[in-house]
């Protein structure tokens, strides 16, 4: 269906590109190395890295992951023990061959021109990027992988807040990311006009007092038993020497967790007293 709104960034990607890209030659630059450093015992990881590149040429991986990584784990485990290799050795090496390939792709793609979009609206749903509130550091690393699809039925209402838009569907609150206030703009006019009734509900004052609950229930149900965990692991279970005592310090942090929930889901329920 065509898209009603469309809006396009260029050049999105290259900040993670050449993140991308040093990592791969980090990898390339070791595994060529470790060739000179030791020939013979490169021979095993160089066999399974061309067999893992033809598979993947062939195969879509990502079908048949479970699979992929089986297969992986089991020529692994036969080409070590042909060769006479540490298997971790093998792994490394490995991991460092197939790094090869992505480096020169990534090299290439960097110089091309390329524009992405990042928020489309039809008549019957949208998509954007938008990052949880703990994903921006993989957000920033690969921002198209957080693109996603919503139905306008969804929607419960659209608006503005700050210098961001803020889209409240039934599941979920999300705020659009690579916006500018043009395209906000352009955004809320559209429902202004064609669905004025999501543009005039709800103020977000109480938005924002959800989203500060829902903060500090993750602050109050994560954060406090695992820190009270590591505490317990460190001065009672000898520092995870202590077998016993520190799956007893795990256990006992997980039934504080659902304690805590209960406990902030009563309080959130409770009726208030006039």
């Amino acid at each position: 269906m065509e898209s009603i709104i469309e809006i396009k960034r260029a050049n999105l990607l290259k900040k993670s590109d050449y993140f991308l890209l040093l990592n791969y030659t980090v990898f390339s630059t070791l595994g060529i190395v470790s060739i000179f450093w030791d020939w013979q015992a490169s021979i095993g990881p160089l066999i399974g890295t061309i067999l893992i590149l033809i598979i993947i040429r062939k195969v879509d991986i990502w079908s048949y992951i479970i699979w992929f990584i089986f297969g992986f784990i089991s020529l692994s485990f036969f080409l070590s023990w042909i060769f006479n290799l540490s298997f971790g050795i093998f792994l490394l090496q490995t991991t460092c061959f197939t790094a090869v390939k992505p480096a020169i792709s990534t090299f290439k793609e960097i110089g091309l021109h390329r524009t992405h979009i990042v928020f489309s609206l039809n008549s019957t749903e949208f998509t954007c990027l938008c990052p949880e509130d703990s994903d921006y550091k993989g957000y920033s690393m690969n921002p198209m992988g957080y693109k996603k699809r919503f139905k306008i039925a969804d929607i419960i209402f659209v608006k503005r807040d700050r210098q961001n838009l803020v889209i409240a569907l039934r599941e979920c609150l999300i705020r659009p990311r690579e916006l500018n206030t043009e395209d906000i703009d352009l955004i809320l006019n559209f429902f202004q006009e064609r669905m004025p009734h999501l543009t005039n509900t709800l103020e977000l004052e109480s938005v924002r007092q959800g989203e500060e609950r829902i903060a500090w229930v993750k602050l109050t149900v994560i954060a406090i038993p695992a820190i009270s965990a590591g505490l317990a692991i460190y001065f009672f279970a000898d520092n995870g020497r202590n077998f016993y005592s520190t799956i007893l310090a795990f256990v006992l942090a997980i039934l504080l967790s659902v304690i805590l929930l209960k406990i902030t889901d009563k309080s959130h329920h409770h009726p208030k007293n006039d």
